[in-house]
Formats: C-alpha cells, sequence, structure tokens
C-alpha cells in the first residue's frame, strides 16, 4: 500500500479529522496556530499519519522566507506527533522572470546544503526528507543516496519534487531516471515520497512509498467527482460537459450511484455540497492507496 497524505488539510480541519487518510499540512500556513491541531489530533484513535511540508514553495511566491532555525524549532517541539516533514529547500529564479540553468544548480546545491545543515539539529532525523525536484542535476540525488551520517547510516526517506503541473511524460521520465538511479546505487531500499502526485498508474508503476496531493480539492471544489473510470461532473454548472453524470447511458449511471452510495453519499447530496464531494475523496482515495501494489513493467497510464 501507499500512504496517501491530503494536502491542504489546514484548511478542512473540520473535514480531515474526521473522515480516514492521513494528513499533510503547510508549515507557511499553520505554525502560528499548531497546537489546536494537535489536539485535534490526539482524540482521533484511527492512526492517521501528519506530514508538515516546509511551505517554502508558497513562501517563494510570496516572496516570505521561512526562518530556518524557527522552523527546526517548530518540528522539534511537535517531534512526537509529526511522521514526516520536508526540508527547506530551495526554489530556482523568479516566480515572474523564471530561472536559468545556472540558477537550478545553485538551487540544487543550496537545497542539499539545507539538509545537511538541518539533519543534525532534529529530534527525529529519519522523518527529514531529503528533496530532489524535476529538472536538476541527477548527481545531486545521486550524492544524497550515497551520503552516510557519523554512524554509518544512508538517509532512510527521500522525497521527488517539482511534478506539479508537468505533462505526464515528463513525470514518467523523472521517476524512470530517479529510481534506475535508486536501483544502482548503494541504498536501493530508500523510501521514496512523491510530492504532487496521486495518479494511481504511476503509483502501481514505481515503488513509491507515500504520495500527496490537493486533488481531492480540486475536484471537488469544481464539482467533479473521480471515479475508477475517471472524473466525472455532477455539479449543476458543468452540465453541459461532456463527462457530466447527465450524459452518461443508464447503465453507467447505476454503476456511479452504486460507486457513491458505496461511500455513502447520494447524487444530490454531492451535487449541492461541495464538502461533501470532499468527503467522499478522502473515503475513495484512501481505500484506492491502501490496495495499491508495485507492479513493475510498462502499462498503459492515464490522465488521473
Amino acid at each position: 500500500m501507499v500512504d496517501l497524505y491530503f494536502a491542504g488539510s489546514e484548511a478542512f480541519t473540520d473535514i480531515v479529522f474526521d473522515e480516514p487518510g492521513n494528513i499533510l499540512m503547510s508549515y507557511f500556513y499553520v505554525g502560528h496556530k499548531f497546537s489546536k491541531f494537535i489536539e485535534l489530533l490526539e482524540n482521533k484513535s484511527d492512526n492517521k499519519k501528519l506530514f508538515i511540508d516546509s511551505g517554502a514553495f508558497t513562501a517563494w511566491t510570496k516572496q516570505k522566507p521561512i526562518d530556518v532555525e524557527e522552523y527546526i524549532n517548530f518540528i522539534n517541539t511537535y517531534s512526537e506527533h509529526i511522521e514526516l516533514y520536508g526540508q527547506i529547500d530551495v526554489i530556482p529564479g523568479d516566480i515572474v522572470k523564471g530561472h536559468t540553468a545556472e540558477q537550478v544548480e545553485e538551487a540544487a546545491a543550496a537545497t542539499w546544503e539545507n539538509y545537511l545543515y538541518m539533519r543534525p539539529r532534529m529530534k527525529k532525523p529519519e522523518g527529514l526528507l531529503y528533496t530532489f525536484h524535476v529538472g536538476e542535476p541527477y548527481r545531486y540525488l545521486e550524492q544524497a543516496l550515497e551520503w552516510r551520517d557519523d554512524n554509518g547510516q544512508p538517509i532512510p526517506y527521500i522525497a521527488l519534487g517539482g511534478m506539479v503541473g508537468k505533462p505526464m511524460p515528463t513525470k514518467k521520465s523523472f521517476l524512470d531516471s530517479c529510481f534506475s538511479i535508486i536501483k544502482k546505487s548503494s541504498n536501493p531500499n530508500v523510501k521514496v515520497h512523491a510530492f504532487g502526485m496521486t495518479s494511481f498508474n504511476l503509483l502501481e508503476s514505481y515503488p513509491i512509498t507515500s504520495a500527496d496531493s490537493t486533488s481531492w480539492i480540486m475536484t471537488g471544489a469544481n464539482g467533479n467527482i473521480t471515479t475508477d473510470v475517471g472524473i466525472i461532473a455532477i455539479s449543476e454548472k458543468a452540465k453541459r460537459l461532456l463527462e457530466h453524470y447527465s450524459h452518461l447511458c443508464p447503465s453507467h449511471q447505476e454503476a456511479f450511484e452504486r460507486t457513491i452510495s458505496k461511500y455513502g453519499f447520494t447524487l444530490d447530496e454531492l451535487q449541492i455540497n461541495y464538502k461533501a464531494r470532499l468527503k467522499y475523496h478522502l473515503r475513495y482515495l484512501s481505500e484506492k492507496a491502501s490496495n495499491i501494489k508495485y507492479i513493475p513493467g510498462p502499462k498503459k497510464l492515464s490522465l488521473f
């Protein structure tokens, strides 16, 4: 199975703490009010795992840098509750002007230096994820895989990032290269987290340990429902779309209604209530992730 983390959970605490699934929150948004989330987490008995993302990308877009020391202190304060946490990575260039190859190189080097700075200062260093991004020179991934701490131990868990918004062929090429390097390294059993990716076809194609995505929010907010046969539009505003429920043949409509009923919802409820759609996705995607099995070999990849 894959540990699936629902990113953006800090915006929907009234939902995520009462539904299945692991939680990913951004330090950028919750750092100053985190204690109330811990209280909610402690009152749950379903063993939810908590992932804290550093929020470095968000901070970069808003031009509000994250203080490394404050982030380290925050993670150490709540380390007993946090399963995984992202390092503070460095984003190259400018959100408007883009970046040069030289800036990508500099950012990759700075990201690795940040990891080396943070790791010995953490109460729970095994939860710290070094992040390697699409477009960075692969020698930085190779370097991380060959690194050893003072006790001769390798990095136990890394993250692959920069895939959000990239076309499927780019994602597949990146993952092919990364896992080929991992397999040939002296650390072939390293655990891997995939940032911003819940393509179940991809998750079955690579030995990925965990992943996260905001698709559960975005799909539901846009009036859609994710199913085994793709994304189905159900809101009244989307009736003109060919993928709307009303355009399905009767047998497919029946199958769709059986599916949503399995997770405790009616069509009318999901059509008018976007929070119901979010709850549906938490239940549906959690079950899907729990049944994922790594299946090596080529396969047809869908857009979802």
